[in-house]
């Protein structure tokens, strides 16, 4: 599971680097991306950066509770038919990490410059989505930082 606003599309609504190439990493596997932008935006946002449509999009107007709320997380969760336990998010804000940490999930942080203390309840953390490789494996994904 991706975010979207800061992880994948920065603020001039262009990749950010790496984004990309995380995603094609992702074809043929269950992934989605969970956003506290409503729908329209968030679509606007991937077709002007390029950002193919996931499989699954859970935006703020899908939810009765956005982040921190698990909700965005627990509802991809159950449109890809994955235990939430046995997946990853990809956050960059302390609400999304927390918000799929009270979904159950592991967590990759992405900084982006910022202190790792601002990000304490996540699994990992990676200075940038440079610094993350994606491997499809039957229908799982194998992480690499």
């Amino acid at each position: 599971m991706f975010d979207l606003y800061g992880t994948l599309i920065d603020q001039t609504a262009t990749a950010t680097p790496g984004a990309l190439e995380r995603l094609a990493e992702c074809q043929g596997a269950r992934w989605g991306i969970v956003t506290s932008a409503g729908v329209w935006l968030a679509r606007h946002l991937l077709a002007r950066a390029h950002v193919p449509l996931p499989p699954v999009l859970v935006s703020g107007d899908d939810v009765a509770q956005n982040k921190p709320a698990p909700d965005g997380y627990l509802a991809a969760a159950a449109r890809l038919q994955v235990d939430p336990q046995r997946t990853l998010a990809i956050e960059d804000t302390a609400d999304g990490v927390a918000s799929a940490r009270a979904a159950g999930m592991d967590v990759v942080a992405v900084l982006y410059g910022r202190a790792a203390e601002r990000f304490s309840a996540a699994t990992f953390t990676i200075r940038d989505l440079t610094k993350l490789r994606l491997r499809r494996i039957e229908d799982a994904v194998q992480v690499e930082l």
